[in-house]
């Protein structure tokens, strides 16, 4: 059922075989690139199945074909080689050529007829040259390995619930207590025409004089709780968390239990809130924390214990998901640095 040959531009026309590009200084000629192009196409098609029409435009498949051919030629240049039987036995296994429960030649030859629109011999050599890579991308991440500590601090990211007290300066506050001058507003609009541009074009001030006054307005009260916040600051090197707020006419807030990327109400999302909460000792207070809704100082309130019984259960599976995750972007990096050798 196999027809397994070499690369296929050895079959190529003058005209298909002429130079395309270069990878690594060797010519590439048409038809390779356009096997290559056929190969990432096939990758896709069993990836995707039949979402592979919507996918299609966003998947820069030119780009993953020259990918592929830096590749391989990386794999040759390491001396990699994939065996008859390898391919033999991956193609038998793949779900896509079984029948009840096995391989059938019938349904291989017609999925590739009427599926992938490719000859056997064609995908056969895909398929090698897929294994290949294959073995690139383990001779690349093989040694890698996850410490205890990293899968810790990940189990913690997406476990670990901790609340806070908080004092916040925010700009809500402030906005209502600007007062507008048309002076000032078209000194502001002078000053910063470049952020109401829109595309080459900087509009005329009366046409989008309330997007200046928002702008504006913003910016001055981002000034004020700035200042505000930084006052505080300044008082809790003397007084204690709600003795500072208070000194500075702002108040103490605390959070319920949150996890990494929980939204915090009134605040939002808790991420900087976390990452700081982590790093404090008791009674230990932050330094100041910028968010879309203004200017935060915190103090830990409680940073719950973890579930060791639930941690070691879930520990090996999240130590292969990281692993995995290091792999990958190793080998993107890998792939990165080789592409720009081959050029």
């Amino acid at each position: 059922a196999f027809a397994l040959w070499g690369f296929g531009g050895a079959f190529g026309s003058r005209q298909e075989n002429k130079p395309l590009g270069k990878v690594f200084d060797r010519q590439i000629s048409d038809l390779e690139f356009k096997d290559a192009l056929s190969a990432v196409t096939t990758s896709a098609i069993m990836r995707f199945g039949d979402k592979f029409p919507e996918v299609q435009k966003y998947l820069n498949l030119e780009s993953q074909a020259w990918q592929q051919l830096v590749l391989l030629e990386e794999a040759k240049r390491r001396g990699i080689k994939v065996s008859d039987k390898e391919v033999i036995d991956l193609i038998e296994s793949l779900p896509y050529f079984q029948y009840k429960g096995s391989f059938d030649n019938k349904t291989y030859t017609q999925t590739l007829r009427y599926v992938f629109q490719l000859q056997p011999r064609a995908f056969e050599e895909q398929t090698r040259k897929n294994l290949l890579l294959n073995k690139l991308y383990k001779q690349v991440t093989d040694n890698l390995k996850i410490e205890d500590k990293e899968v810790e601090q990940a189990y913690a990211k997406e476990n670990q619930e901790i609340s806070v007290y908080y004092i916040a300066s925010l700009l809500a506050d402030f906005t209502k207590t600007i007062k507008l001058k048309e002076r000032e507003l078209k000194d502001y609009f002078e000053k910063n025409k470049e952020m109401f541009k829109k595309e080459t074009v900087i509009p005329e001030f009366n046409s989008i004089k309330q997007k200046v006054k928002d702008a504006f307005v913003n910016a001055e009260a981002m000034k004020k709780a700035e200042q505000k916040i930084n006052q505080c600051l300044q008082e809790l090197k003397t007084r204690k968390f709600k003795d500072a707020a208070k000194k500075c006419g702002l108040k103490v807030k605390e959070t319920p239990a949150f996890k990494l990327g929980a939204n915090i109400e009134g605040v939002g999302p808790s991420d900087a809130f976390w990452e700081a909460a982590k790093s404090l000792k008791p009674e230990q207070t932050s330094q100041i924390i910028k968010l879309p809704t203004g200017f935060y100082i915190i103090k830990v309130k409680s940073i719950l214990p973890r579930d060791e019984k639930k941690y070691q259960k879930e520990k090996p599976e999240l130590n292969l998901r990281l692993l995995n995750q290091k792999k990958d972007e190793t080998f993107d990096k890998f792939v990165t640095e080789l592409s720009k050798k081959a050029r």
